[in-house]
């Protein structure tokens, strides 16, 4: 699966020289389970680093020196802290941080502002993750447009889940 690709060596290559993905772009819509695959991502990379049993037929993993996240929305507004400026204050954080051995989750970038200027953040952190830094990434978006502009880059696996309601 896509998630399994991105275990490997970041600065792995495959047979044609072309870079192996490391950023898995996930778009769809609330319900779809973006947030539930990033978290359960860091969750089986803590336990297959701790030696513990992991519940898949086969796993593969290079050592994560940290894992960075960037879930949900808070302020903190006794400091006169804004969700925006703590998701961006998160954000940047993880940039001056992240090495290529990190593994990076991002959920919903730039949803805190202007849906013009969301896309803006949320594309730069993208191409700074992908052409930077180049550490093992999820990065779950409504941004359709986002995808969009990612579709050709042999550097970013998009992904789409999808929300089924039965009755």
């Amino acid at each position: 699966t896509a998630v399994q690709s991105l275990f490997s060596q970041a600065s792995q290559t495959d047979e044609n020289s072309c870079p192996c993905p490391n950023m898995l772009l996930l778009s769809g819509p609330n319900m779809g389970g973006k947030s539930t695959l990033l978290r359960q991502t860091c969750l089986l990379c803590i336990l297959a680093q701790l030696g513990c049993r992991v519940p898949a037929s086969e796993f593969s993993l290079s050592p994560v020196d940290r894992i960075f996240t960037r879930v949900g929305a808070s302020d903190r507004i006794l400091s006169g802290q804004s969700t925006f400026f703590v998701e961006l204050a998160e954000t940047a954080l993880i940039l001056k941080t992240a090495s290529v051995d990190s593994l990076c989750i991002l959920d919903e970038l730039g949803r805190g502002t202007s849906t013009f200027d969301g896309t803006a953040i949320a594309h730069s952190v993208v191409d700074h993750l992908v052409s930077k830094i180049h550490c093992r990434s999820l990065f779950a978006t409504h941004y359709h447009s986002l995808a969009e502009d990612w579709e050709v880059d042999p550097r970013v696996k998009l992904g789409h889940m999808d929300c089924l309601v039965q009755s």
